[in-house]
């Protein structure tokens, strides 16, 4: 059997070699890529996926899977292999059952649809043009459609979707969750919109291009990134790919008035390329090596963006530095008032420059649009009034063009439709993983004081990235913390220091 599961391994490290290329191609197309490249690039974006789709679905993989796990009932053919490696063949086999369903014809279509939807989308929000983008948005909601039908569901469609972001995610169990979160949200910000607002008016000062990505490499480096295996890029929207443990590609987005847009998103990909960096590259190919879905994922790069990048102990070590980087900018700011300012509450557009406390208020906006979307009860031409319409709802605001509304995410022209609730997902498994962190590490503030973020890094590795996917996400997150996952830490945390924040 050894030999059988070897095998099996190799074959899917194929799959994941090819898949690697797929990655590259769309890092190339967010990063360097000539805008007239497009067209070729969606054609080579169409032959690849359906090539990766080919040998996912082949009769050899299947085979050599089927030596190892009934592909029908799921019954492990050898009780002898370890835990882990059953584990492997447990997610072996549920990504091989969804693969089968898609005829290739479609993956092809799909593929080239979104990458000519995702270029499209750059120049639409560029232009704050969402009718021209909405004929491509259309497309691929119909095909995001067809593809829930094809893969199927109990429920809802949108379950088909969500799962595979976050497996065996249910939009039975978000809904209830985001109305629990909604009340408690809202009233905070309601609270705090009560206080005198924090001075924070230094932030969005000129900041030299090359200064914040000097300063950005700064904080990579301490989180253990390194030139031989990373590498910090620009784009529209940020975002990191990768490919393998020893190749991790993050962006950044750089705005010359407002510098923590660069190092909140820094943070942000530098938490994500982290799960990357420490997956075990022996495991490459296998379900072992793999993150082991997007809201566990998120839950790094929130932890890193927030929990730790917007903490006073971080800021008590890199405060002087970027002070000594941007002397004119901050020189005359004490760290008291930066902290207050980088924390400050205050509804806005952009998801990604959001406060803790308003940010899944945008998640919740997108989640509702989504559902609404693939169910049918809203059309695409009706998406900017029904965003607007929420943002008022929920946050008090209305965009005043659509670049700084619906058009402000990359994703749904990516086709990754049931990708946004795994960013609330995240910030509640950041919470209840931060709080077994802390009982492990006691003294973790001191020694964030003093720029020491590898014991913050090996505690990750340990308990979260080294297991790849031989636990589901609610397996994990109960090996992790003792306890299912709840908003109710997440809520505790943020009434906690948002109380203190604004003397409430």
């Amino acid at each position: 059997m050894a030999d059988a599961y070897d095998k099996l391994h190799s074959l899917s490290k194929t799959m994941a070699l090819m898949a690697s290329v797929e990655g590259l191609l769309d890092w190339d197309q967010e990063t360097f890529m000539p805008k007239d490249g497009i067209e070729i690039r969606s054609q080579q974006s169409e032959i690849l996926a359906s090539l990766v789709h080919r040998q996912r679905t082949s009769k050899s993989f299947a085979k050599a899977l089927a030596s190892l796990i009934d592909l029908e009932t799921g019954e492990i053919k050898d009780d002898r292999l370890p835990s882990p490696q059953i584990a492997a063949l447990r997610e072996w086999r549920r990504d091989y059952l969804k693969a089968v369903k898609l005829p290739n014809a479609f993956v092809k279509q799909f593929a080239k649809t979104t990458s000519t939807a995702c270029h499209v989308w750059k120049t639409a929000k560029e232009h704050n043009d969402f009718k021209t983008f909405s004929r491509h948005l259309e497309k691929v909601i119909s095909l995001s459609r067809k593809k829930a039908d094809i893969l199927g569901f109990k429920e809802h469609p949108y379950d088909a979707l969500l799962d595979l972001y976050e497996p065996e995610m249910t939009t039975s169990f978000l809904t209830p969750l985001f109305s629990r979160l909604k009340l408690p949200l809202t009233q905070l910000i309601k609270d705090i919109s009560a206080k005198t607002p924090f001075q924070e008016d230094f932030l969005f000062r000129h900041c030299p291009k090359h200064k914040q990505l000097d300063f950005s490499h700064k904080i990579l480096h301490k989180m253990g990134f390194h030139p031989a295996s990373s590498r910090l890029d620009v784009s529209v929207h940020p975002f990191c790919n990768g490919m393998h443990p020893k190749d991790t590609r993050m962006t950044t987005k750089v705005h010359p008035e407002n510098i923590m847009t660069c190092i909140g998103a820094v943070l942000h990909e530098g938490g994500h390329g982290l799960y990357n960096m420490n997956l075990n590259g022996e495991q490459f190919g296998s379900p072992l090596g793999q993150q082991v879905s997007l809201g566990i994922d998120e839950s790094q790069s929130r932890w890193w963006e927030t929990l730790i990048g917007q903490s006073y102990f971080f800021w008590q070590h890199f405060f002087p530095l970027l002070q000594e980087e941007l002397p004119e900018q901050f020189g005359g700011v004490l760290l008291e008032e930066f902290y207050h300012a980088i924390n400050a509450v205050k509804p806005g557009f952009i998801r990604i420059e959001a406060d803790e406390v308003t940010y899944n208020l945008h998640v919740i906006v997108r989640f509702e649009i989504e559902k609404a979307l693939i169910e049918g009860t809203l059309k695409v031409k009706e998406v900017p009034d029904a965003w607007n319409a929420k943002m008022r709802e929920y946050l008090g605001i209305s965009p005043e063009f659509d670049a700084q509304g619906c058009l402000q995410d990359i994703h749904w022209s990516l086709g990754f439709i049931g990708y946004f609730p795994t960013y609330t997902l995240g910030n509640l498994y950041s919470v209840q993983f931060f709080n077994a962190f802390e009982k492990a590490h006691p003294n973790w503030k001191e020694h964030l004081a003093k720029g020491s973020l590898d014991f913050i890094r090996d505690w990750l590795k340990e308990n979260i990235h080294k297991y790849g996917r031989q636990y589901t996400p609610s397996e994990l997150c109960q090996r992790v913390t003792g306890k299912p996952l709840s908003e109710e830490p997440y809520v505790s945390y943020l009434k906690k220091k948002y109380r203190t924040l604004y003397h409430l």
